[in-house]
């Protein structure tokens, strides 16, 4: 499964041209074991595809493409590559710039004058380097009680909700937090300074010309494409669908293959579209405060396994992606699963393993101090978000996530997240990004019920144009969603007039005199939501 002619024609090809390096180079079986759980089953599953030096290591399929119609997958099948999709909107922007067309400098309001002025502009280079503090379209569609896949949302609904906006998450170019919304509107930008859609422009000046045949957007996504493999979730003991039904675009929404993803970073890294986009789309923020991040404009550019890393996941309804190179090995990895528990990251990462210079091992770590003393709960001085740590059996570990590793004394590893303890009662958060949070311990809250019912109300945003009505039921609150009922939503407290929605957060505010007038609903990429109180 997954053999494919032009795997073989590419395969012979590299054999004839280095012999040395292929037959060195050949992992295929160690591939098919990283990739087993998908192969000789019915399941979705993955593509994936390595190159060195422009010659191809591996590209193999595993796993149904169409669980209906029992379709193997192929390298040749078709897959959604999420927010890999990106650097290809990051591309167009930059060929725009090359062109004198837009300038990475403009505010944005020059193109889309609906945006409302902030007080301070928002510039296309933020926008590419998710600094410019918008609130994330799909996190503001979850408060509307529409989560992403369970409404088709247009491109004109995604910019209509972004533009009603009044408020950021944070001041321009002070900081980074991703955010699709960015490129949704850069997707509009290509289009007011080009003349064409996004799609009518990559097509004529990125795809057409590198040979991507297989390569096109959802633009429209009644619009039947063959050979495209179906997004599962897992239901129960079996799988359900889960397609990205929407046509907001740019910030995904890429079709492509793993074959023409390796032919976009050969492009890239032999400067056929120039070296200006390779350079610039490498080119890694900078904050205000002087604070470099990892990412570029649609790429991270990072290290792992002691090589640099080019690289960007993606993931839309059930699909899963992940693209990389590593430019001193001449390494690229492409993997595009339709399953929506596949790790493409981790499996991408597995296979470049095979093909890079083993990594220095880790230095051993010095133990954490007083783990047990660390435990508690700790809040974000910046967005409220709560982190609990708790102790057990000499372990640290954040609430429902993974264990904290020990760097030294005061400092922790927690995911690709480093913790330095300041005191006993000041955490600070350095993400893999670059940007740091500092958060604060907190008293854990557990209000009687009659105190609960100060926050019992309505709340209204014309933002979101919704109305919450916070009630009681029992002993506590739920908070339910006027326009749709169905959505019921409990809350359970965390710490002083601040509750959890499921991972979500509400903070009630009071005015001068103690009494609750507004609520403010936070999540991932939105922040203080403001919910003002009614009747």
């Amino acid at each position: 499964m997954g053999i494919t002619a032009r795997n073989l024609l590419l395969a012979l090809g590299a054999a004839l041209a280095a012999p040395g390096l292929a037959l060195s180079q050949d992992r295929t079986a160690e591939v098919d074991r990283i990739f087993s759980v998908y192969a000789g089953i019915e399941t979705p599953g993955c593509a994936v595809s390595a190159t060195q030096d422009g010659k191809l290591l591996v590209e193999r399929g595993y796993g149904i493409s169409d669980l209906e119609h029992d379709v193997a997958i192929t390298p040749a099948t078709l897959f959604e590559a999420g927010s890999v999709s990106k650097q290809f909107t990051a591309a167009a922007i930059l060929l725009l710039v090359q062109d004198g067309k837009v300038k990475l400098t403009d505010d944005i309001r020059k193109y889309l004058p609906q945006m409302p002025d902030y007080g301070r502009p928002i510039t296309v280079d933020q926008l590419l380097s998710h600094t410019s503090g918008l609130r994330d379209w799909g996190d503001l569609a979850y408060w509307q009680g529409w989560p992403r896949t369970t409404r088709a949302f247009t491109q004109e609904d995604v910019v209509d909700l972004i533009a009603r906006q009044r408020g950021l998450n944070y001041l321009p170019g002070t900081e980074y937090a991703y955010t699709n919304s960015g490129y949704n509107l850069l997707t509009e930008i290509v289009r007011k300074a080009s003349g064409q859609t996004l799609a009518e422009f990559t097509a004529q000046r990125i795809f057409r010309p590198l040979g991507m045949t297989r390569t096109s957007w959802r633009d429209d996504f009644r619009r039947v494409v063959r050979g495209r493999a179906i997004a599962y979730q897992r239901a129960g003991g079996g799988w359900s669908q889960q397609m990205p039904f929407e046509e907001g675009y740019g910030n995904g929404g890429l079709i492509t293959t793993v074959g023409d993803l390796q032919t976009w970073n050969a492009a890239l890294a032999q400067n056929r579209l120039g070296g200006f986009l390779t350079a610039e789309m490498r080119h890694r923020a900078v904050l205000h405060n002087g604070v470099r991040i990892a990412y570029g404009r649609g790429v991270v550019v990072q290290t792992w396994a002691g090589q640099e890393e080019i690289s960007h996941s993606g993931a839309t309804g059930a699909y899963r992606a992940w693209l990389s190179s590593y430019p001193r090995q001449r390494l690229s990895v492409a993997v595009l699963c339709n399953a929506g528990s596949a790790n493409a990251g981790w499996l991408a990462r597995q296979v470049a393993a095979l093909y890079l210079p083993p990594a220095a091992p880790e230095p051993t770590p010095e133990p954490l101090a007083d783990p047990a003393g660390r435990a508690g709960l700790y809040v974000n001085e910046r967005t409220g978000r709560p982190m609990l740590l708790v102790h057990n059996g000499g372990i640290l570990r954040v609430s429902g996530g993974e264990q904290l590793y020990p760097l030294a004394a005061n400092i922790a590893r927690h995911g690709a997240d480093e913790l330095f303890f300041e005191s006993r009662d000041v955490l600070v958060v350095k993400t893999f990004e670059g940007d740091r949070y500092r958060y604060r311990r907190t008293p854990l809250w557990n209000p009687a019920s009659p105190a609960l019912g100060a926050f019992v109300g309505r709340y209204r945003s014309d933002e979101i144009g919704v109305t919450y009505r916070v009630a009681r039921e029992g002993q506590g609150l739920v908070l339910r969603l006027e326009e749709r009922p169905t959505v019921v939503i409990r809350m359970s407290p965390i710490y002083r007039d601040a509750f959890n929605l499921t991972g979500n957060l509400a903070r009630f505010r009071r005015d001068a005199n103690g009494r609750v007038v507004a609520l403010s609903l936070g999540s991932g990429r939105v922040r203080d939501l403001r919910l003002r109180k009614i009747g």
